[in-house]
């Protein structure tokens, strides 16, 4: 059977890594041939069998797979990077849309939860290990230091506020100032929470792995809200319709949910393992981390992988830089 050219082209230019223009990748297929090449399929790998790792001041590209058929081709490719921590695979990691890693930070027995871009420069990252919230650089490497106190999820808000829980005994949900100075902490503690949110009227959504998740009215610290059901849920936010997204982990699946019904209205669980974070793009797909089958996929609204990273060691969190509210 013949193959297009567009396919050809696109296999060719992230074969050679010639050019990360996504521009330049996106023209190669255009809405006329595009239901042509994704009845075929085409897809794109570095190594099946290698995971990323980190070699002569170098890190190896990690296995990319752009689509596989029957799944439709995703036209645009993504525009914005993707940043990863991999809890055994003890990295945090930006990766650019052809899955190559631009930048890194490993260390030995180090792992990481939480992860959250303030700006193209820096990010914040929780530090399970060292029981350490930090800002990094990554231009210069530079590191402060936000918390000193195990945390677990992080969320920039609209304001530049970080949000984010702590992982002890009594854990509470914390609102600190980007100098670490703490602005507001809930008044009720919980079993373990794991993922946190703010909304746009400010309230707080967090995620326990007491199987619930609640609403924290943010003015009187009081709990509004909260559903039953979950296992183990792991990631949780508010969605552009007001729904709210939650990775329901040790149920394998991301579920939708309506706040107010406190019903479930859609769901992915097609092959899911763990996931333990899931957020909805600015376009409406799902980016999942599928976390005990090593990867993160990025789901479109028809439940078709649109784009994947695979060959990852349990990812905890995947977020792109425009996740941030605006």
């Amino acid at each position: 059977m013949g193959i297009t050219k567009p396919i050809i082209a696109l296999t060719i230019l992230l074969m050679t890594g010639l050019s990360t223009d996504m521009n330049n990748i996106n023209s190669f297929i255009s809405n006329d041939n595009f239901y042509e090449v994704a009845k075929r399929g085409a897809w794109h790998e570095v190594d099946n069998h290698e995971k990323s790792r980190y070699k002569d001041g170098k890190t190896i590209p990690i296995y990319h797979q752009i689509t596989t058929a029957p799944n439709l081709l995703y036209v645009k490719i993504p525009l914005e990077n993707t940043y990863v921590t991999d809890d055994m695979g003890m990295a945090a990691m930006e990766i650019d849309p052809l899955g190559n890693v631009v930048w890194e930070r490993k260390a030995e027995e180090q792992t990481y939860f939480g992860i959250a871009p303030l700006n193209k420069d820096e990010l914040l990252l929780s530090l399970l290990s060292y029981n350490r919230l930090i800002k990094i650089n990554k231009k210069t490497g530079e590191e402060t230091l936000i918390l000193n106190e195990g945390v677990r999820d992080v969320q920039v808000t609209s304001d530049g506020d970080i949000l984010t829980v702590e992982n002890s005994e009594t854990s509470k949900v914390i609102l600190l100032s980007q100098n670490g100075t703490v602005i507001w902490e809930s008044k009720p503690t919980f079993y373990y929470p794991r993922g946190v949110w703010r909304k746009t009227d400010g309230n707080i959504l967090v995620v326990d792995f007491n199987h619930k998740a609640y609403e924290i009215d943010y003015k009187s610290k009081k709990i509004i809200w909260e559903m039953g059901g979950f296992n183990h849920p792991n990631s949780i936010q508010e969605m552009k319709n007001s729904n709210y997204l939650i990775a329901d982990e040790h149920n394998n699946r991301v579920i939708e949910i309506n706040p107010s019904m406190k019903k479930i209205v859609r769901k992915y669980d097609k092959g899911l393992w763990s996931p333990n974070s899931a957020r909805e793009l600015p376009n409406g797909d799902w980016l999942i981390s599928d976390s005990d089958n090593h990867r993160v996929i990025q789901i479109n609204r028809m439940f078709n992988i649109v784009w994947e990273l695979s060959n990852l060691n349990n990812p905890n969190r995947a977020v792109r830089y425009d996740l941030r509210v605006q």
